[in-house]
């Protein structure tokens, strides 16, 4: 009996943790992964540099069509920098999507998020920085939408972040709630303002399921058949 009680009083502690221990939807939200799944490379528009190269590199800056978890689906490509402008708010790497070159540096750069519970909400989290004092210099547009959508620079943005250095010197965390209206949504996040090759930086992108699943129903029928074994035995007793 009493290798029962712990056996439950363990999974009951274990689901408890599983609610508070919530892992982040986004693939290479901090922009340091460089290696693809399928091991194909990238090339830099601009400096001709391989994404792999980067870690090597103490400094330095390109344009890519796409990083591992992230595709340009319109304007130039993902400028990615390490030391460059700013540290990174996390590990050595950022992006900023008005991209060289210029006419079409503004890009949208996204991601398809799988797996998702349909009527969930969930919270996204990033960094943000203005690299400019202009003003309609650094916006950053946010997008979320059923992945079956083609992308549309029409559609209306769920969240914006917008700011001159002056007023956001540092990085600042942004945050905003999503609701998945379907099991696989897009994700992105693309640059507004002024097309001259300066905008503003983002790093340290993450997504989690803030739902709460209802312990107590779970946690009832976790300790059923333990309520149950208890009175059988107290009865026993009292014979």
């Amino acid at each position: 009996m009493q290798k029962f009680i712990k056996s439950m009083a363990l999974a009951a502690g274990l689901l408890s943790v599983s609610t508070l221990s919530n892992a982040s939807l986004i693939i290479n939200g901090s922009f340091e992964q460089l290696t693809f799944g399928d091991q194909s490379s990238s090339i830099g528009a601009v400096h001709n540099t391989e994404l792999q190269s980067f870690n090597s590199k103490k400094r330095g800056w390109d344009v890519f069509s796409s990083l591992p978890g992230w595709t340009t689906i319109s304007g130039s490509g993902i400028e990615l920098q390490k030391n460059v402008v700013t540290k990174s708010q996390q590990g050595t790497n950022h992006v900023e999507l008005d991209s060289h070159r210029r006419g079409t540096s503004n890009s949208v750069m996204t991601q398809t998020v799988n797996s998702l519970t349909i009527g969930h909400d969930y919270l996204l989290e990033f960094y943000y920085k203005p690299r400019t004092n202009a003003l309609n210099d650094n916006g950053i547009n946010v997008y979320w939408y059923n992945s079956s959508l083609d992308f549309d620079l029409k559609m209306n943005a769920m969240f914006i972040a917008d700011s001159t250095r002056s007023v956001t010197p540092n990085w600042q965390k942004q945050s905003v709630h999503f609701t998945a209206t379907a099991s696989s949504m897009d994700l992105s996040f693309g640059s507004f303002g002024r097309q001259n090759t300066l905008g503003g930086l983002i790093d340290n992108v993450s997504l989690v399921d803030t739902t709460v699943v209802s312990e107590p129903s779970m946690l009832a029928i976790l300790f059923a058949p333990l309520s149950f074994l208890f009175f059988r035995r107290r009865k026993q007793q009292q014979k």
